[in-house]
């Protein structure tokens, strides 16, 4: 099957088209994210549609998360040469913008990584699936085995009140460098003047983060957003490392992430984290990391898109 991914491509997403080419089929990738600055947005679809009608695809695996980046004439491009057309999002918009309706009436499938989105495009009438993210297991793996770890670790930006679940990041975030003292690091944007400076790690870019997680003992996890299906892939990233990983609870959690430890509140996330790091228990991140390279790689998510096609 030729597959068609016209996503932003940098050194994360390598493992998508990858991860279709090891399923046997045939990839071309269009960069829409690079060919945008270079030419602007008319000129960018065209090519765009151009490299459609040369390819002539059975699939496209769109990534477009953002308003007028496209027009209708895309997706209409693949309809008429009867490409299979899905536009995944891995991120969360809230409120749902409208354009996503809009533009679920061209693609035969609308995705999303969290399941309140998923039932917002049924409801207005068309196909709308569930995916979660993957990673690349290229990037994020566990250390050797002696290797020394310690410490438990926070990755993500402070936003203050922005989105749903900010005052509660900076409450965690402040209560574990409480708690924890030279033992818990926050790497982020704009968490220094909120903790003291021994606790900020500052910022970190992917795939840096793999060598902190990797360093690590313990990682934590608390998402912008309470929503069935939701998380961060700084999840799959912390379990694939081999961290013991403690994280905000998200309808579906334990079915995806047996070994990862949920919790509720910020109090009971303090606790975990201290009894995690008491325990020294490196055999819940190993069997974590073994089960997030068995079922959260991008080549386990091909077999459900394949399946969304018979």
């Amino acid at each position: 099957m030729k597959v068609f991914l016209p996503i932003p491509y940098d050194e994360l997403s390598h493992c998508m088209p990858r991860a279709f080419a090891a399923r046997g089929h045939q990839t071309r990738v269009f960069d829409w994210c690079e060919r945008l600055r270079a030419v602007g947005r008319e000129q960018m679809e065209r090519e765009l549609i151009e490299s459609v009608r040369a390819f002539t695809p059975h699939l496209a695996f769109c990534r477009f998360q953002a308003p007028n980046i496209i027009s209708p004439a895309f997706p209409t491009a693949l309809r008429e040469i009867g490409c299979f057309s899905v536009n995944w999002s891995g991120d969360v918009r809230d409120p749902l913008p409208p354009w996503y309706l809009g533009a679920a009436a061209y693609f035969d499938v609308t995705s999303f990584t969290n399941w309140p989105d998923v039932h917002a495009i049924r409801a207005a009438g068309y196909r709308a699936e569930f995916l979660q993210c993957g990673y690349d297991d290229r990037l994020y793996y566990q250390p050797d085995r002696d290797a020394a770890r310690r410490g438990a670790v926070f990755i993500g930006n402070n936003w203050l009140t922005f989105y749903q679940e900010g005052r509660n990041r900076i409450r965690l975030v402040q209560a574990l460098a409480a708690a924890l003292g030279s033992e818990f690091q926050v790497y982020g944007q704009c968490w220094s003047g909120l903790v003291p400076a021994r606790s900020v790690g500052g910022s970190v870019v992917q795939p840096a983060d793999a060598g902190v997680y990797r360093a690590a003992r313990v990682a934590i996890g608390w998402e912008h957003f309470r929503r069935a299906g939701y998380a961060s892939d700084r999840l799959l990233r912390a379990t694939a490392c081999g961290c013991v990983v403690v994280q905000s609870r998200y309808e579906g959690i334990a079915e995806e992430h047996p070994y990862v430890i949920a919790v509720d509140t910020v109090e009971e996330l303090v606790h975990a984290t201290r009894k995690a790091l008491q325990d020294d228990d490196d055999a819940t991140g190993a069997s974590s990391a073994r089960h997030t390279r068995s079922q959260h790689t991008w080549s386990r998510r091909v077999e459900q898109i394949e399946r969304w096609m018979r």
